[in-house]
């Protein structure tokens, strides 16, 4: 890929939460007939440096972190595209201090975060969304560790989206 590529840092749950919140996800991608996509949620986004480069930062802020815990929360939706339903993440110093350091060495000014992990991408109205969540519930109180960065080539639709690497933090 060339420097043109657009790419975004990951937490993602592994184990039996992933495999929860994929069939969830999965299923509300076809009925809505909307993209799938693994869940996840963004530490940094907009990235367009080489994949040699940012593939040496994502091991370097790894280094840096030690495993945590997150949690899932109450969900949400906004009129956007890419955060149509999701979960809301309850912010803690950990998750504060990983997207502190993650903007630190990527260079960028942290413009707000909203940690959230995404459950519905796609166009759908206000109603819809109330419709969806008054099926599916409002609160999930889910929380999974964090034991690694995924860098994700993010550019096109999300069927195109790729893994580029995968760094583990180091135990504390």
């Amino acid at each position: 890929m060339s420097a043109s590529s657009v790419y975004s840092l990951w937490l993602q749950p592994s184990g039996d939460v992933a495999f929860r919140l994929q069939e969830r996800i999965n299923k509300m991608s076809e009925k809505y007939e909307t993209p799938a996509f693994a869940p996840h949620i963004t530490l940094l986004g907009g990235l367009e440096l080489s994949e040699t480069e940012l593939i040496s930062l994502t091991d370097t802020l790894a280094a840096s972190l030690h495993p945590f815990e997150v949690t899932l929360t109450k969900a949400g939706y906004h009129d956007q595209f890419y955060q149509s339903l999701f979960i809301h993440v309850r912010n803690n110093k950990s998750l504060n201090a990983a997207r502190d350091r993650a903007c630190q060495l990527f260079d960028l000014e942290d413009n707000g975060y909203m940690p959230h992990l995404s459950l519905l991408y796609g166009n759908l109205s206000q109603n819809e969304k109330e419709r969806i969540l008054n099926i599916t519930g409002r609160e999930f109180y889910i929380t999974f560790p964090v034991k690694s960065v995924v860098l994700m080539q993010t550019e096109g639709r999300p069927r195109e989206w790729r893994k580029i690497n995968t760094a583990v933090f180091k135990l504390k």
